[in-house]
């Protein structure tokens, strides 16, 4: 066994709405080139927290601790939509799909809970920022290719939407660095198992 593994938690993104992802991909890469795309799969999340390095040892406390922190949160809709890069579409590094919601504060109080406990456990997430999104790729720029320019088609196509689902688990995945870029296998499933209010009259 390692003695230590690449950890992050994340919410998986739905294989039918992972589907439509891979299908947009493909509608792209013509107008990315060079792009390293994510493969489908559980490859398509929303990172909550990176934690990088995680002695082998305690990756049983953490996954606990992660599940003791999301067990009492009630499952919520979100809805993936948009596109947009880091650090921006000028020069973009990373591609991504957005996340929206009526309410984005379930998904901000679970993360809490979630850096809350991670951090308890020896194991704060390597940046404190917060930005929800789902990864679809990381163009390539070098001296011979410099970076495309984006702006035009993030305009373009902002209106995109994949319909919503429902957050019911988070998952504490390893991630292991490979030629052909990271690739992701979860170490444990934690439910959301709070029970939502009825409004009374």
């Amino acid at each position: 066994m390692r003695e230590s593994t690449r950890t992050f938690i994340a919410i998986p993104i739905p294989d039918p709405i992972g589907r439509q992802l891979a299908r947009w991909q493909q509608e792209l890469a013509s107008e990315v080139p060079g792009c390293r795309w994510t493969e489908g799969g559980c490859a398509f999340h929303i990172t909550l927290a990176f934690l990088g390095d995680v002695p082998s040892r305690d990756l049983s406390n953490l996954c606990l601790a992660v599940a003791g922190a999301v067990g009492p949160s009630s499952r919520f809709d979100l809805q993936v939509a948009g596109l947009d890069a880091f650090p921006g579409p000028g020069r973009p590094r990373v591609l991504w799909a957005g996340i929206t919601a009526d309410d984005l504060a379930p998904l901000q109080a679970l993360r809490q809970a979630i850096v809350e406990a991670a951090a308890q456990s020896g194991y704060p997430p390597d940046d404190p920022r917060f930005h929800p999104h789902v990864t679809l790729g990381r163009p390539r720029s070098d001296r011979k290719r410099p970076p495309v320019d984006l702006t035009d088609l993030v305009r373009r196509e902002e209106r995109r939407a994949f319909g919503s689902f429902a957050v019911t688990e988070v998952v504490t995945y390893a991630s292991t660095l490979g030629p052909d870029g990271p690739t992701y296998a979860p170490l444990n499933r934690a439910r959301l198992q709070g029970k939502k209010t009825e409004a009374t009259h």
